[in-house]
């Protein structure tokens, strides 16, 4: 949960870069959980279809628009004001959601005598920007997406706090998928396995997504959990995210189920790790995002291993899966303190397995912190 007054300074910091307007329309679900804590949860039917909107302004409003089936999250929200228009009481028929919503947002937007907005162009409704015409005159529009892209790549302290817990929690589930795991159970067993250990963690439910492959689907590299029935000997690839309140982490291990380790595998395995460590050396603020994949990719090729690495070294991570920075070869990105970030080598060889080992990080004022301490083995206990 992020906390009021980081929400706060980011709603300020979001003024001080568009400065031209008295208010600003925020659209975006994961928007609104960066300025407003508002983040409803996907298991239950409040948050089917719904959709909420954030009037921000420059005095330091935050007017959060959403129907009263969302009266739960909203309350968690940090807002200095929350509006519930009536959408469904369970007594009698509920009308169009979302036109319930932009109409109720006009008629603040009205109300305040809002002339010009910042907007999220790419998410805001049509329809808000069509109601907001007076006398035939459209409000000026500022399209605010590029500011907000850029104020989310340093993380704060509250979001680092947030990434934290969803880290211990799929943490949970790497030792959990390590130790349970056998031959017998399907990639879904598997699957059920991680999501049961992430969920005690948290103490919540929580939403798990990835890879989780076994046998000779990891060298495609990773995909959902299937009906595959994991054989002995064969390796398990997990690359998986828990998501909490938005926030995710984004880590793997691969291992060997029932059996051991080829000795080709333990060379694969030891040039990841060796790749890893090559990227951990360049991290720092400052250093073009490319010289860390270059790092690693450097490290495979001394191995003539390179041509088996075909995906990208890393990607930034948090209420986003990938973010920047980017970690590939063309990369415009440069390091910054703040960024929590991801290095994954892996390598595929036919007929012989794919595996990928993943950590992630914070960048700091000197260097970095790893945020994910996962056991990195290719042997089960």
């Amino acid at each position: 949960m992020l906390t009021s007054s980081g929400c706060e300074v980011r709603r300020k910091r979001l003024f001080d870069r568009v400065t031209h307007v008295e208010w600003i329309v925020i659209s975006d679900p994961s928007s609104l959980v960066y300025f407003a804590n508002f983040c409803p949860s996907p298991f239950v039917f409040n948050s089917q279809g719904a959709a909420a909107l954030l009037l921000l302004g420059r005095d330091g409003s935050a007017v959060l628009v959403a129907d009263n089936a969302q009266e739960p999250f909203a309350k968690s929200a940090h807002v200095t004001e929350a509006i519930a228009p009536v959408w469904y009481r369970c007594v009698e028929s509920a009308g169009h959601r979302r036109s319930l919503l932009v109409e109720t947002t006009a008629k603040q937007l009205l109300a305040r005598g809002v002339q010009d907005i910042g907007y999220e162009a790419a998410s805001c409704p049509a329809g808000l920007i069509e109601s907001l015409a007076v006398g035939g005159r459209r409000p000026a529009l500022v399209n605010v997406d590029p500011v907000v892209r850029e104020l989310r790549v340093r993380k704060d302290a509250d979001e680092v706090t947030a990434l934290r817990r969803a880290i211990r929690a799929a943490e949970a589930g790497f030792a959990a998928g390590l130790a349970d795991i056998w031959p017998g159970m399907t990639e879904l067993d598997a699957y059920r396995i991680v999501c049961d250990a992430a969920q005690r963690q948290a103490g919540c439910q929580v939403l798990v997504y990835g890879d989780f492959v076994s046998g000779p689907r990891c060298e495609q590299v990773g995909g959902p959990p299937s009906s595959r029935m994991i054989e002995p000997g064969d390796l398990v690839l997990l690359d998986f995210s828990v998501v909490i309140d938005g926030y995710r982490g984004d880590f793997a291990n691969t291992f060997v189920c029932g059996g051991r380790a080829t000795a080709r595998q333990r060379e694969m395995v030891e040039a990841c790790v060796d790749a890893m460590r090559a990227g951990e050396a360049t991290l720092r603020a400052g250093v073009p995002a490319k010289d860390v994949h270059q790092a690693v990719r450097g490290c495979f090729a001394s191995r003539q291993l390179d041509k088996h690495f075909p995906h990208h070294t890393g990607h930034g991570v948090g209420l986003g899966h990938p973010e920047t920075p980017f970690l590939v070869p063309e990369s415009s990105d440069t390091l910054a303190v703040g960024n929590v970030l991801t290095i994954e080598p892996g390598l595929y060889v036919p007929g012989v397995g794919g595996m990928r080992y993943e950590r992630n990080y914070l960048i700091t004022e000197t260097d970095f912190e790893t945020l994910t301490h996962h056991q990195i083995t290719i042997d089960q206990p």
